[in-house]
């Protein structure tokens, strides 16, 4: 099993125990240039680049108590039909911080440097403390996934069928995400595709209500008969 899966049932395990109110009605995903930051280590071949391009990520789908997103766009969906892959999950951490001029996230992928910064981790932690005392860093996945179908927007114009977009999963979506995961992953393990219903989960707390995504497996042969 991989790394990022791995890290994403550890991360569900331990949202499970300790679960943190939220901090905002709106589980937003970091800001992140289109695709996944590589990190350093091996040399890349022209194959791992390839490989990476083809999912370069147009769009993050965004969930509220509202619905869903892509991105800031202001349309709401109350699903978005996806094909996913277990194995293009990529693992990481992930920090929330809440700031005068508005909320910032901070990201690590190998838990020592700040991605964008390239400021020790720990250090950027600890400053965002010094900043909000309620922030604390949570285990991060960040999953690739491909449109079963036009994604429509009010602005930047529609997103084709096949455009790639992210999930980015982490505080109060881990806990669904893994349960999902424990139970899908054993019958596609990383390498099969299979297509999924992403939806917005409404949920409550401290007073405040907020949106985590949910998942419903698209089964062919079920739509296929309910059609005929």
């Amino acid at each position: 099993m991989s790394d990022a899966i791995n890290a994403a049932l550890a991360a569900a395990e331990k949202e499970a125990a300790e679960t943190p109110a939220p901090n905002t009605a709106v589980a937003q995903a970091p800001a992140a240039s289109a695709g996944l930051p590589v990190t350093g280590g091996a040399p890349r071949s022209l194959t791992d680049f390839m490989d990476s391009a083809s999912m370069n990520v147009e769009a993050y789908i965004t969930v509220s108590e509202l619905g869903l997103r892509f991105g800031k766009d202001k349309l709401i969906h109350d699903s978005i039909d996806v094909e996913m892959k277990f194995g293009d999950a990529k693992a990481g951490y992930t920090l929330r911080v809440n700031t005068p001029s508005g909320v910032q996230y901070k990201t690590s992928y190998d838990g020592v440097t700040e991605v964008r910064s390239r400021q020790n981790w720990a250090a950027v932690i600890a400053d965002g403390k010094k900043m909000d005392a309620n922030s604390y860093a949570s285990d991060l996945i960040e999953l690739p996934v491909r449109l079963l179908a036009e994604g429509k927007r009010k602005e930047g114009g529609n997103l084709k069928e096949g455009t790639v977009v992210g999930l980015s999963i982490s505080y109060m979506n881990s806990k669904a995400f893994g349960a999902f995961l424990k139970e899908q992953y054993p019958k596609y393990g990383p390498d099969q595709s299979f297509k999924v219903r992403i939806t917005a989960v409404p949920k409550k707390g401290s007073g405040q209500d907020y949106g985590v995504f949910g998942y419903e497996i698209i089964d062919d042969a079920a739509a296929k008969k309910k059609v005929a």
